[in-house]
């Protein structure tokens, strides 16, 4: 069954596609989406999330592929833009490998580049995360070490409840081995990775280390911020979707990574 998309903005104009993180679905882009408005916006529901949550979860690669169907059949001239935070983040840097040809400029925040330390303990994890995933409670206490704003907790809570525990259990099963793929070397769409500064080290790390593996990457860190920091401080995180797509300086928050090199902008 397709995925679901919600599309807003300027038809016509340079298309961009947001992919969400784990738990929330096409909502969390709704500043985004506004301050967006003079692109053509697309904002995908992926597997087992929001509107799409009847949609098996199988892998990043099937995902990365009915995303690049979405943006083959809807985005202006056949290609986009990506933006991904977290789970939206692995699916682009899949799509950078496979479906490159389709992708403009991309964003991605809040990945890895290499497995999880300390995988042994990610089954029973799992195990207690399914349970109290569905309980609103510990949904409402996510939303808040997350710094969701208060007005956009109670989405972030509805979301996750709705998510699928098949496709919860898949999803981290797989980001828990996920290395960067090796074909990035060969992407030369210019590639913004990026993350909250107060993100965890596996993270920061990714931020140094994507960016040497591609000809046209950069890494920068937003100081002080969290993991969803499209949510946290707006303003920030648009201008720099902005500045990247239009290829005009970045914020001057933003901070270089060390491992940053070619011309993305």
């Amino acid at each position: 069954m397709p995925l679901h998309v919600d599309e807003s903005g300027a038809p016509g104009s340079p298309s961009i596609v947001f992919l969400h993180g784990i738990g929330t679905s096409g909502w969390m882009w709704w500043r985004q989406v506004a301050a967006l408005a003079d692109f053509h916006c697309l904002t995908v529901d992926l597997p087992g999330h929001g509107k799409s949550n009847h949609v098996d979860w199988v892998s990043l690669a099937d995902t990365a592929r009915q995303v690049a169907a979405i943006i083959q059949s809807r985005a202006t001239n056949g290609r986009a833009h990506v933006v991904g935070l977290s789970l939206g983040g692995y699916v682009g840097l899949v799509m950078l490998e496979q479906h490159a040809d389709l992708v403009q400029r991309a964003i991605l925040s809040g990945v890895t580049a290499a497995p999880m330390p300390n995988r042994i303990l990610l089954k029973p994890q799992l195990g207690l995360m399914s349970v109290l995933l569905k309980r609103r409670w510990f949904a409402d206490m996510q939303a808040r070490s997350l710094r969701v704003p208060p007005d956009m907790q109670a989405a972030f809570t509805d979301n996750l409840l709705a998510m699928s525990m098949q496709a919860y259990r898949r999803i981290w099963k797989e980001a828990a081995v996920f290395s960067a793929p090796a074909g990035l070397r060969n992407v030369d769409v210019p590639t913004l990775i990026t993350a909250g500064g107060a993100e965890s080290d596996i993270i920061l790390q990714a931020v140094d280390a994507i960016p040497t593996l591609m000809p046209n990457a950069q890494g920068r860190v937003a100081p002080g911020l969290g993991h969803g920091w499209n949510v946290e401080a707006p303003d920030l995180f648009n201008a720099m979707v902005r500045a990247w797509i239009t290829e005009t300086p970045l914020p001057s928050r933003m901070q270089a990574a060390n491992g940053s090199h070619g011309t993305g902008g």
